[in-house]
C-alpha cells in the first residue's frame, strides 16, 4: 500500500515537473507570469526529475543556462541518492520488511518457522492475526497481495 502511493506521487510529481516546465516556456514567450527557477529544481530534487528533464527537452527551455543547469544536475544527484538509500532500506529490511515478502531470510526463516498454522483460520482463531513477515508462523502463501501482511482482517 505505502509502495504503492509512493509510486504513485512520483507519477503524479513528475506531471507536474514536465507541465511547470511547459508553461514556463510558454510564459517567456509570451512575456507572462513565470515560474521561479528554484521552484523548477525542488521539483526535480522531490521526485519529479524525469518530467523535469523531459519538460526541458521537449519545451527546449533554459538548456543554455549553465547555472540552471549545473543546478538540476544537483538534483539529479539528490534523487540518486534518495533512490539508492530508499533501495537500500527497502531491499535491507530496515525501514519496510513487507518489501521482502516471499522471499527466504536466513536469520528469519528460524523464527517464522518456529510457528506453523495450517491457514488464516487457525491464526485468528488463535488470536494472532495479521501476521507480519518475520513474525513466527508468517507464510508468503498466507499473503495474498504480498504486501508483507498476513491474514488481514476482513473489511
Amino acid at each position: 500500500m505505502l509502495l504503492e502511493l509512493g509510486v504513485y506521487a512520483l507519477i503524479a510529481m513528475n506531471f507536474v515537473a514536465f507541465a511547470a516546465f511547459g508553461w514556463d516556456k510558454a510564459q517567456a514567450e509570451s512575456g507572462g507570469w513565470r515560474v521561479r527557477e528554484e521552484t523548477l529544481i525542488l521539483l526535480a530534487a522531490f521526485g519529479g526529475l524525469g518530467g523535469a528533464l523531459a519538460g526541458q527537452q521537449l519545451f527546449r527551455h533554459k538548456t543554455r543556462k549553465a547555472s540552471f543547469n549545473a543546478s538540476l544536475r544537483g538534483a539529479v544527484a539528490v534523487n540518486v541518492l534518495v533512490v539508492s538509500l530508499g533501495y537500500y532500506a527497502l531491499s535491507s529490511g530496515h525501514l519496510l520488511p513487507l518489501s521482502r515478502a516471499g522471499q527466504q531470510d536466513p536469520l528469519l526463516g528460524s523464527e517464522m518457522n518456529s510457528v506453523y498454522y495450517s491457514g488464516c483460520n487457525a491464526v485468528r482463531a488463535a488470536g494472532k492475526a495479521p501476521l507480519r513477515y518475520g513474525e513466527p508462523g508468517y507464510r508468503s502463501d498466507m499473503d495474498g497481495d504480498g504486501d508483507g501482511v498476513a491474514c488481514e482482517p476482513y473489511y
